[in-house]
């Protein structure tokens, strides 16, 4: 029972530390592309200023 409880615990673990990694990369990814951002993150209003002045 003992050993059940060790792999649970260091099976979460696992996964919460490669959900972590695989969302910060995913992130990154998102914020170096060149897509539209949100209309409420500081540099989707900048972009959007931007796209603003040269119309």
């Amino acid at each position: 029972m003992e050993t059940l409880v060790g792999i649970l615990a260091f099976g979460t673990l696992g996964f919460t530390v490669v959900f972590a990694y695989l969302s910060v990369r995913a992130t990154d990814k998102l914020r170096d592309s060149d897509q539209p951002k949100s209309a409420l993150s500081r540099d989707g209003i900048e972009q959007r200023l931007k796209t603003a002045q040269r119309s």
